[in-house]
């Protein structure tokens, strides 16, 4: 049969002999544009968004990567293996499909793995050379002193995305390289040592026939509800289930793969952070995080609303935490193995999804079967059928081609009405497999701690399944008969539970909180040839078992964590966490601005340290998001000497305010300077240059003759000069960012702003005013989540102050600052409003008026002058540049000519259209910063508010949304050729609801089409919510400053239709 391709350009349900690096070549050069995949830029945050990958992208990075391994390596011989560890980014699948262009295999290992389970692996598959990330990750340090590898680091992917690639001809057939490896993984180590798994080209084309396969009539597969859909990947990348996402799923049949932000365990808080970037039909979870959003109603509700389905895999489940989830969102068991892979699964129709939700019944495609073990207990074999031969992935793994049947040890229950449903129950050799999915064999503990204490124990069992850790049942050989007993037995026995504890996985290790001893009526059960019988024996002490977790959640460890309660000084609680983390990861050292997670801190490790916190600190209401969260000392530091719980912000918005308020007057005051700045050009720091307001900042900087040098301070390695530029490209600005600019890679919530002496000093020396821009625009977070930016209004107060000549300060802040002002006078006065009530009550606008008042604080302690300005709704440019299409207005237009209907007003807040145009907010900026250098006493400013002066700014002349209307209506008639319909709000908002629930397999195309969907919560709880009408601002002082703002004309309907081009090109 001839291969199916569908109109996407992706293998269809025909069947396809197509090896999967042609099929990724086709796509680019069929369908270029469909989206492969999206990352987040920043690894571990969502601050700069996802970067979205095409297949046109992908093809090229792929023909890049393999050109870098000839030209290093040369052409691979006999499929040579390469090791890979690096960041979730695109380099792991286009590395994975360059080893096979190159003619090598690529090795995806954990990094979690001990030392010895290196070894072991890399002998195995005689593996001599590792590639990694730059800089390189530290899990990789440990592989390189245990095997001592050649060590190549992969190319950056600003290299990858900038750099056009010579294709990369790959001549293989299905029949020239079906024994070649696919990818090369291995298994948990459950059973003991990690165990490669080459899963050939043949794998994959076997996995594509499975999955291909039509159901059998009137029932429907799970790969039926997410193939082709938009799958947010949480598990690791380099599990055989991430690898198969992109590799069997998403190439084959036009899935997109959305990775979160997360250097550890997702946490469900960071699931539902994930979705707000970037929407996702399907999530795969593993059960830990299902158990989380069971327990938080609010983060479930938010899941229920913007996913489809939830998928789960690596381990069970508990049935009323799955029922939670289930009542609100359909949730699905997936079955998988490294060495069968994922066979297709049915969902007969008789099954209740709100009770039956763990039931799978397998293809026939498979060749699955059951055999029966115990009373209502059944081992799944996949068994040998000639007739499936394309099929049954198990027997095209290498060393399981000759098998007749493969014994998966896992143990299944059919379903008690529903014939041919089975759900799993656990592992056929014991093996625990705790509720993260992560698993362990306990036997070689057990051993070793009994044969270890042979005159004191008769036996030993480690608890664990369904728990997040390990728990240890001793029986002693003396029967004890009180406490003091036990507790001494323990102290006896714990020395060789330490050494047990060296030699297991770091989720294995037992804590000495939870060891207890079985009691004399109630001897472990054995069976007749002496052998103990697990389930028996547990369940004897199931009533103790429950109550040693339940008290465990509540206590600390007291070995590894001294009482935090009473540090008043910060350094003392940044060194009592460091000391704490590590003592429980073991490790001799750890730099406080280390991410924890990327150094190998797993799931077990951050729930210890959260029972620990939540005892010192009396926090029962810390969970494990927070060390999610926080994943440096520096910042969980932060986070643990401030309130956290929600219904506290104004008290949390206090302590921090007294905190930093406290730094800024440590700061030395410099030397009297109230006078006006020399007539010379104005040196100029500004930070966050590589956004839109900042690009429009940075470029009318350059066109005044009054400004000299631009220190533009970014996050991005090279400074942002590599974004500037294509920033300045996008917004079809020709400035030449020349040696006029300098850009500074910066980190502003690190003291000296993380810069080098001689960088810090050259702008001590030359810089005349700091203007700050930076600050993520996320209505989303937290309060706490803008710490850092909290922490770098300090510093730059610092540097400041620190000026040869003390410098001024310009802060751009926020009419969200000031969003819940009531005044008598019915207008925001031009002041500092020191009510910590007065913002929105959202993280953004309790940062930004915080930092108001902070920079009130510096201008009374420092002497310095400093403006503020309170922005309000900024609209897109009037001359070049481009209106961002993923804003609220941009998309509401955008998905208005979707609808063929505009609502009528956009609510209380903009019932007067007060906006300004970027291009002419940059203007009112520079006005302001230049302006400001004339001589002012500081008497003559506001009488409370010595030094700082604030400009509220907002189209002084308004017009009405009505007034818009002809100008949308006039585009309307040249793309639709209709007039659109004007409708009450809450009509518009249904027709947008009813929109968003399209049934289209292109999630991508409704979006670019309808981008609204994407802030129905925003428009419907927000814009057109009652309590947000907010009282104009007065903008008296800024009318007087700046002739721009003073001769802006109200919002016109020509800029209406240049902003509707814009956005419908």
């Amino acid at each position: 049969m001839a291969t199916v391709i569908s109109d996407s350009g992706h293998a269809g349900r025909g069947q396809q002999r197509t090896l999967i690096p042609h099929m990724v070549d086709k796509l680019a050069s069929t369908n270029p544009n469909t989206i492969f995949g999206m990352w987040p830029v920043m690894p571990a945050s969502y601050e700069a968004g996802y970067r979205t990958i095409s297949y046109a992208e992908l093809a090229n990075m792929v023909n890049g990567l393999a050109w870098w391994l000839v030209q290093n390596l040369g052409p691979g011989q006999d499929c040579e293996t390469l090791a890979y560890v690096g960041p979730n980014d695109v380099r792991i699948p286009a590395l994975l499909l360059a080893a096979i262009k190159a003619g090598y295999g690529l090795f995806l290992t954990s990094p979690r793995n001990s030392a010895a389970a290196h070894r072991a692996l890399f002998d195995a598959i005689e593996c001599k050379t590792l590639i990694t990330s730059e800089p390189t990750p530290q899990p990789a340090l440990a592989i390189i002193e245990a095997v001592e590898p050649r060590h190549l680091k992969v190319p950056s992917l600003d290299e990858l995305y900038q750099t056009n690639f010579a294709p990369f001809v790959y001549y293989k057939t299905l029949e020239d390289g079906r024994r070649d490896p696919l990818m090369i993984i291995h298994t948990s180590g459950s059973t003991g040592i990690p165990k490669p798994l080459i899963w050939t080209q043949e794998t994959g084309f076997r996995h594509h026939q499975s999955s291909a396969c039509p159901a059998p009539t009137g029932i429907p597969s799970l790969e039926s509800l997410y193939l082709g859909k938009r799958v947010l990947v949480t598990v690791p990348p380099f599990h055989g289930a991430g690898l198969g996402q992109s590799h069997l799923y998403a190439i084959p049949f036009g899935n997109t793969i959305i990775a979160p932000a997360a250097t550890g365990i997702v946490s469900a808080e960071s699931l539902v952070e994930a979705l707000g970037h970037a929407p996702a039909d399907v999530a795969l979870l593993v059960p830990s995080v299902v158990a989380e959003l069971a327990k938080n109603p609010a983060l479930l509700h938010y899941c229920a609303q913007h996913l489809r389905l939830i998928v789960y895999i690596g381990g069970d489940l508990p049935q009323d935490v799955g029922d939670i989830v289930a009542a609100e969102i359909p949730l699905r068991c997936q079955w998988g193995a490294s060495e069968v892979g994922m066979p297709q699964q049915l969902i007969p129709r008789d099954l209740d999804p709100c009770k039956d939700w763990r039931y799978v019944r397998f293809h026939p495609c498979a060749g699955a079967v059951f055999d029966k073990v115990a009373e209502g207990i059944f081992e799944l074999v996949i068994r040998r059928q000639p007739s499936l031969e394309h099929t049954q992935t198990a027997f095209s793994i290498r060393g399981q081609e000759n098998l007749v049947e493969y014994r998966t040890g896992d143990l299944f229950a059919p379903h008690p009405t529903v014939a041919d449903a089975w759900s799993w129950k656990a592992r056929a050799d014991d093996i625990i497999v705790f509720l993260n999915g992560e698993k362990t064999n306990p036997v070689s503990m057990e051993q070793h701690i009994t044969a270890r204490n042979a005159k004191l124990l008769s036996g030993a069992i480690v608890i664990g399944t369904k728990r997040f850790q390990a728990a240890l049942l001793i029986e002693p050989i003396k029967a004890i008969e009180t406490t003091a007993q036990e507790a001494a037995l323990i102290e006896r026995v714990w020395p060789s539970i330490e050494e047990a504890n060296r030699d297991a996985p770091a989720h294995a290790r037992v804590e000495k909180s939870l060891v207890f001893a079985t009691a004399p009526d109630r001897p472990l059960v054995r069976a007749g040839k002496g052998t103990l019988q697990r389930t028996a024996s547990l369940a004897q002490y199931q009533a103790e078992i429950d109550e040693m977790y339940e008290r465990q959640e509540m206590l600390q460890d007291t070995e590894e964590l001294a009482d935090v309660e009473g540090f008043s000084d910060a350094s003392d609680v940044v060194q009592r966490i460091r000391h704490v983390i590590r003592s429980i990861a073991g490790w001799p050292n750890l730099d406080d601005s280390t991410d924890i997670f990327e150094r190998g801190f797993d799931s077990l490790q951050a729930l210890r340290l959260t029972r620990a916190l939540r005892k010192a600190l009396h926090r029962p209401d810390l969970g494990l998001s927070m060390i999610y969260q926080n994943h440096t000392v520096s910042t969980l530091a932060a986070a643990a000497m401030a309130q956290t719980q929600h219904g506290n912000d104004q008290e949390t918005m206090e302590s921090l305010l007294a905190t930093y308020s406290q730094l800024i007057r440590q700061i030395p005051v410099p030397k009297a300077n109230d006078g006006p700045l020399k007539e010379t050009p104005l040196n100029i720091i500004l930070t966050g240059s590589t956004g839109t307001l900042g690009t429009m900042i940075l470029r009318t900087l350059l066109e005044r003759k009054d400004i000299g040098h631009i220190y533009c301070l970014n996050r991005d390695m090279d400074g942002g000069h590599a974004s500037q530029s294509k920033r300045f490209v996008m917004l079809n600005l020709e400035e030449k960012l020349d040696s006029g600019v300098t850009f500074i890679r910066a980190d502003l919530a690190h003291p000296r702003l993380g810069l080098d002496d001689a960088m810090y000093e050259t702008l001590c020396k030359n810089a005349h005013y700091i203007v700050h821009n930076a600050w993520p625009v996320n209505f989303n977070l937290a309060f706490l989540s803008f710490r850092p930016q909290l922490a770098g209004m300090v510093n730059l107060f610092s540097l400041a102050a620190a000026g040869a000549t003390p410098m001024r300060f310009f802060f751009i802040s926020s009419v969200g600052a000031v969003a819940g002002l009531r005044s008598k006078a019915g207008m925001v006065p031009e002041a500092i409003v020191k009510s910590l009530d007065a913002a929105h009550t959202n993280g953004y606008s309790q940062s930004k008026l915080v930092s108001e008042i902070l920079c009130d604080v510096a201008g009374q302690h420092l002497a310095m002058p400093v403006r503020i300005a309170r922005v309000g709704q900024v609209a897109g440019p009037v001359g070049v540049g481009t209106w961002n299409r993923t804003e609220w207005l941009p998309s509401l237009v955008i998905s208005s000519f979707h609808l063929g209907c505009v609502p009528q007003d956009l609510g209380q807040r903009f019932s007067a259209v007060d906006w300004i145009p970027s291009d002419a907010l940059a203007e009112i900026v520079v006005d302001l910063v230049a302006t400001s250098r004339s001589s002012r006493k500081l008497e003559t400013l506001d009488t409370q508010s010595n030094g700082v002066e604030v400009f509220n700014l907002r189209n002084p002349s308004t017009t009405t949304w009505s007034a818009l209307q002809p100008a949308l209506q006039e585009a309307a008639s040249v793309h639709l050729h209709k007039p659109l319909d004007i409708v009450p709000s809450f009509t518009w908002l249904e027709r947008l609801q009813k929109s968003s629930e399209s049934d289209t397999d292109d999630m991508a195309a409704l979006v670019a089409a309808n981008p609204a969907i994407k802030l129905l919560a925003f428009y419907r709880n927000g814009l057109w919510a009652e309590e947000l009408a907010v009282e104009p601002m007065s903008v008296d002082r800024a009318v007087a400053e700046s002739p721009t703002l003073r001769d802006l004309p109200p919002v016109r309907g020509e800029w209406m239709r240049k902003w509707v081009e814009d956005w419908m090109a």
